[in-house]
């Protein structure tokens, strides 16, 4: 009724290599997150230096323009940080999903040797209860397949919508700001 010395050893590999794949994409998340802070920061830096500069060489038109540079540049910056960080989340969630199910496919592998052992040295009353056990075990794991891939092509959905709202903000436009210019009053 017990696993076998080999089937042990190949559950515990399984199991190792489904953490080392998880945490792969873990650090690889981290590595690529701060990658994108590091840059992103690189980037508001060098336009706000740039701003600074013709503030220093006294062009007006530069202050004049600097709130609406400023919004868009920072709004457009915002938006790829949005972008590229819900796009490193989904990665790492979906490898989330892919490991988990490995898993649960490598306790099934166990449960699945196990009930096998046990139906060879059961009585025949028993043999058919495990049998049972073994195709609902069978059914739900295919259900847990079809969950991840519904899990994954959400996350996929996702990405796609958060793309088409960071796109949009990104494309957004401050109003133009009419130039009031002072008109002479009657009394004068």
């Amino acid at each position: 009724m017990f696993l076998s010395a080999h089937e042990i050893a190949r559950s515990r590999d399984h199991a190792l290599s489904n953490l080392l794949d998880l945490s792969t994409a873990c650090l690889e998340a981290g590595q690529r997150f701060a990658e994108l802070v590091s840059s992103t920061s690189r980037e508001a830096i060098h336009h706000g230096s740039k701003q600074w500069s013709l503030f220093g060489h006294g062009q007006i038109e530069s202050m004049t323009q600097f709130p609406a540079n400023a919004w868009l540049e920072n709004s457009a910056r915002a938006s790829r940080l949005l972008d590229n960080t819900l796009e490193i989340l989904g990665e790492t969630h979906k490898a989330m999903i892919r490991s988990a199910e490995s898993q649960v496919r490598v306790v099934d592998e166990i449960v699945f040797a196990t009930i096998n052992r046990a139906t060879k040295s059961s009585p025949w009353e028993l043999e058919i209860g495990l049998r049972a056990m073994k195709t609902t075990l069978e059914t739900a794991e295919t259900t847990l397949q079809g969950m991840s891939a519904a899990a994954i092509e959400t996350v996929d959905l996702a990405e796609h919508e958060v793309r088409q709202i960071a796109k949009s903000v990104a494309g957004t436009k401050p109003a133009a700001r009419k130039r009031t210019t002072a008109r002479p009053t009657s009394d004068q």
